[in-house]
């Protein structure tokens, strides 16, 4: 059975920017990666997080 990748990415209102979101990537609960800019909507910080855990992926599915 394949295992399933560590990585969650959470996305939070940006706490010094009004109507802005920032995201995280977790790694078995712990922060691993946070987004260094801000984004408009949800949906755009998630996208910007979705693009670096696929490249997580290919590195973690190399290693196991």
């Amino acid at each position: 059975m394949a295992e399933i990748p560590p990585y969650t990415i959470e996305v939070n209102p940006d706490s010094n920017r009004f109507n802005r979101y920032r995201w995280a990537i977790l790694e078995g609960g712990k922060i691993r990666h946070n987004s260094k800019q801000n984004f408009a909507t949800e949906r755009e910080a998630y996208a910007d997080a979705k693009k670096l855990v696929e490249k997580l992926i290919i590195t973690w599915q190399k290693q196991n």
